[in-house]
């Protein structure tokens, strides 16, 4: 995901004055037929700065897979908003999830995406650390002026209290109070389930390299998007006409469906939306077509998966299913992303193309060049949502107009026993599970 400059008139008409403040009251405008965010939610630094401590320093936060780190010493480095973690297996074949920060001096161990090794050392001053974080040795203990017999040596790099895994979905916090990732996940669960039970065995791998890249605009702007039905036949119209055109001859793989806007139009607007407790967007659309899977190409494939979990089910998995998991995680069609805040005005996306393990190999490759043909560095999808996101930081620039407009399906939208809002297919009720959250945890510590 590259860097796009907006295109357009760029004048930027007026410019904020007010100075920055932390203060989130307000900045979300809630009643039975209002919901609104303010722009300084967007674009404020003080906001932003108090996101990193009341959001991502306090709830749940993905930060791996445990395909990424299969074996002893394997690691992976990650980010839990502006902190670098390491993501390790230790001897024990336990996962542990340490501030990649050296307890010295504070430099950084491992600037390597991925890797593996026996320890952790410091390339400042030589100390050592375990696969488990606990420091192993200092150089020069007491050589030359070096540390007391008394010397209160710490324990280790900083350990996160909290760490679970949910299938394979490696999750952290900060926070020793943070409820079960389970529980956390509430309705989030049904999407990870049932992409995963796409395999036979219900596991995934990350095995292609991740697509990373940037964008000049807010965090917030991709964990919207991303289960944002009401966008695609307008951000993505280019698409649209040579999907109509041309159909699955340009390699879609059927991830796509409908053979004309018409019918592209049809198939997107007939499933549901979710604005689910905590903060996670759900959309569900069922495949109508599952008879064309079970006497396809992959007849048994699709066979073994509808004997396993039955004909809804299969619907659902082979039709749109896409969830935002707040704060930082996303899951859509054969993909995990995850993005990570930088500043207000730039975020960091990874696209990780996952196989279905078991699955036949030439589903797993037709699955992966479609990613490449829409969200690849050479796709359509990834570069028009891009451009998207500058034009609206661009937009939010001005003070002229304060507060975004988050209310379609609002009347329609129907509470359940769980608190969840079961909304129709282009309602904005997977945006407003976001701002919900995001008010209820920048509010909790003005409290």
């Amino acid at each position: 995901m590259s860097q796009h400059a907006c295109a357009g008139n760029s004048k930027v008409w007026f410019a904020r004055t007010e100075q920055p403040s932390a203060n989130a009251e307000g900045l979300v405008l809630r009643s039975p037929k209002k919901f609104r965010v303010h722009t300084r939610a967007y674009t404020d630094p003080a906001i932003f700065q108090a996101e990193m401590e009341r959001i991502f320093a306090k709830t749940w936060v993905f930060v791996a897979h445990e395909s990424q780190i299969p074996k002893v010493g394997d690691f992976q480095t990650s980010y839990i908003g502006l902190q670098p973690v390491i993501v390790s297996r230790g001897q024990d074949m336990q996962i542990h999830v340490m501030v990649n920060r050296c307890v010295h001096r504070g430099a950084v161990l491992c600037r390597e995406a991925h890797g593996n090794g026996t320890e952790f050392n410091c390339p400042y001053h030589g100390w050592v650390y375990g696969l488990d974080g606990k420091l192993l040795a200092m150089s020069e203990r007491r050589e030359a002026g070096g540390y007391a017999e008394d010397f209160e040596a710490p324990e280790g790099l900083h350990r996160l209290p909290r760490v679970e895994n949910y299938r394979g979905f490696i999750f952290a916090s900060f926070n020793a109070e943070v409820p079960p990732l389970q529980q956390y996940l509430g309705r989030a669960r049904t999407v990870i389930d049932r992409k995963l039970d796409m395999s036979p065995v219900g596991e995934i791998e990350f095995v292609s390299r991740p697509y990373v890249g940037r964008y000049q605009g807010n965090w917030k702007f991709q964990a919207e998007n991303i289960v944002d039905e009401y966008h695609f036949m307008h951000t993505h119209k280019g698409f649209v006409q040579l999907q109509a055109k041309y159909g699955q001859t340009t390699g879609d793989f059927d991830v796509h469906k409908g053979g004309s806007a018409k019918s592209m139009r049809k198939v997107r607007f007939a499933g549901v939306t979710w604005d689910c407790v905590n903060g996670h967007g759900l959309v569900e659309t069922p495949s109508g077509e599952i008879e064309s899977y079970l006497t396809g190409e992959f007849a048994d494939y699709f066979q073994g998966v509808h004997a396993q979990h039955g004909g809804e089910t299969l619907a659902s998995m082979t039709g749109k299913l896409t969830a935002s998991i707040f704060p930082n995680l996303g899951l859509i069609h054969n993909q995990v992303r995850v993005w990570r805040p930088i500043s207000p005005e730039l975020t960091e996306v990874i696209i990780y193309p996952y196989e279905l393990k078991g699955a036949p190999p030439a589903y797993n490759e037709g699955m992966l060049r479609s990613q490449e043909r829409f969200y690849g560095p050479a796709g359509h999808g990834q570069a028009d949502d891009v451009e998207i996101f500058a034009r609206n930081q661009q937009g939010l620039a001005g003070s002229a107009v304060d507060w975004l407009i988050l209310e379609r399906g609002l009347d329609t939208d129907a509470q359940n026993d769980h608190g969840d809002y079961k909304g129709l297919t282009t309602s904005e009720a997977p945006q407003r599970a976001l701002w919900r959250e995001w008010e209820r945890l920048m509010s909790a510590a003005q409290a």
